[in-house]
């Protein structure tokens, strides 16, 4: 969160849980409270903010495989039927 919501300054810093059901937002969300220090607004960030994914979750994911190349070298060669 860069800017307060309440008096636009950027002296805004994340703040600790204090209720149950504060703990239980934070949780199952991934939404944080903040707080400002200038007009000590307190409140949790509009819109929300996500977590941070693992670095190799950001990368795109990869293309599939191609599987007829694969089918077709398990297969072998075409038999001879006796007829």
């Amino acid at each position: 969160m860069e800017k307060c919501p309440s008096c636009g300054s950027n002296r805004v810093y994340r703040s600790k849980t204090r209720t149950p059901f504060e703990r239980f937002r934070r949780r199952f969300t991934m939404k944080r409270p903040y707080r400002c220090h200038v007009c000590q607004w307190r409140g949790w960030a509009p819109g929300g903010l996500r977590a941070a994914l693992p670095g190799n979750a950001r990368e795109p994911a990869a293309t599939a495989p191609d599987l007829e190349a694969a089918d077709g070298a398990l297969d072998g060669p075409a038999r001879k039927t006796d007829g």
